[in-house]
C-alpha cells in the first residue's frame, strides 16, 4: 500500500473483513473433590488489523475483486515480463492514440471511377459506407437525376 495514513489502514482493514476464531478453554481443580471442565467459544477477529495492514511487506499485494474474497498475492515484477520490450520501459516510441497502427491493405482508385465520385460530391475524404448507406446515396442520386429530367419538361 506504500502509505502511513491511518484512515487507510482502517478502510482496507474494515475491507478484509473478520474471521471466526475457535477457543477452547480447559480448567482443572485439584483437591478431594477435583473437576475438570472444557468451554469451547466462537469469536472474531480482523483478518489483518490497521497496524498489520500498515506492516504488510512490500514483496505482497492485497486484490480486491467483487464477489470473492479477498487475496494476498506476491507482486509481480513487470519489467521482467517476455514483452516488457514492446514497451516505453522496453525502448520502444511511445504509443500514439487516434494513429492507424493496424491497416494491412491499401486502396488505389481508377480515375474512371474518381471522376464518377466527383457526383457523390465526396472530395479528396473517403469513407467505408455500410450497404444501407450505399443504398440510401444511390437512392439520393436517382431522385436528384429524376428531378433534374422533370425540370427539362
Amino acid at each position: 500500500l506504500g502509505c502511513n495514513e491511518q484512515s487507510t489502514h482502517e478502510y482496507v482493514s474494515k475491507l478484509l473483513g473478520k474471521e471466526a476464531i475457535d477457543t477452547n478453554t480447559y480448567g482443572h481443580s485439584r483437591g478431594r473433590n477435583g473437576s475438570y471442565s472444557t468451554n469451547w467459544q466462537l469469536s472474531g477477529r480482523e483478518l489483518l488489523t490497521p497496524d498489520e495492514v500498515r506492516m504488510l511487506d512490500n514483496a505482497y499485494s492485497l486484490l480486491f475483486i467483487r464477489g470473492e474474497r479477498p487475496v494476498l498475492d506476491s507482486k509481480y515484477n513487470v519489467l521482467r515480463h517476455p514483452n516488457v520490450s514492446q514497451t516505453t520501459d522496453g525502448g520502444k516510441p511511445p504509443f500514439e492514440h487516434g494513429t492507424d497502427q493496424l491497416s494491412i491493405a491499401s486502396i488505389t482508385l481508377d480515375p474512371a471511377l474518381m471522376a464518377d465520385a466527383e457526383e457523390f460530391e465526396v472530395g479528396k475524404h473517403y469513407e467505408i459506407l455500410t450497404n444501407e448507406e450505399i443504398e440510401k446515396l444511390i437512392e439520393q442520386l436517382e431522385e436528384k437525376q429524376h428531378e433534374k429530367k422533370s425540370s427539362k419538361h
